[in-house]
């Protein structure tokens, strides 16, 4: 799969309407964007990486991270999606956690505030929870790379580009 066909590679056009739907489905973008080129090139020799015992290993980042999506997406009606082959390896993980993204940005994109409002748990504990973990658990992947000495290209976050030269 080339690199432009694997999701987020850049992030997508923003919605010509502001709602809380495509609020939502913006963040999901951006959590997408940003797994993308934090974990591009990782393998399998790099998820057992951990920088002090007491941490999350690279891989149990990931899995966290997509267990933490899984919830917003049945939070939202997504159907459960198969169970990956245990233990997961990182091309299959990182493929999950891409298109958990990818399906929520459109889910939320095409939510009205009453699709929205009324769940249990509430969205806001969704977005308080679940998300905004995903950004401090991508954020220490991105760490652990840096600290093991594998450091991955830096992608323009603010505009959404992918790291320059890719």
């Amino acid at each position: 799969m080339g690199a432009e066909t694997v999701p987020f590679h850049t992030i997508p056009p923003a919605p010509a309407a502001v709602s809380a739907g495509t609020i939502l489905g913006r963040l999901a973008d951006a959590i997408g964007f940003r797994f993308r080129w934090a974990s591009e090139g990782l393998t399998d020799a790099d998820l057992p990486y951990k920088p002090a015992p007491d941490c999350m290993s690279t891989g149990e980042q990931l899995d966290h991270i997509c267990d933490l999506l899984a919830t917003v997406s049945r939070n939202v009606g997504a159907p459960p999606l198969p169970p990956l082959a245990q233990p997961a390896t990182c091309a299959p993980l990182r493929a999950r956690i891409l298109e958990i993204s990818a399906d929520l940005s459109a889910r939320f994109k095409g939510m009205s505030d009453g699709d929205l409002s009324g769940r249990t748990p509430p969205l806001w504990n969704m977005v308080n929870g679940p998300m905004a973990d995903c950004l401090t658990h991508i954020g220490q992947i991105l760490s652990w790379r840096r600290l093991a000495g594998a450091p991955p290209a830096a992608a323009d976050v603010f505009r959404g580009l992918p790291p320059k030269g890719l």
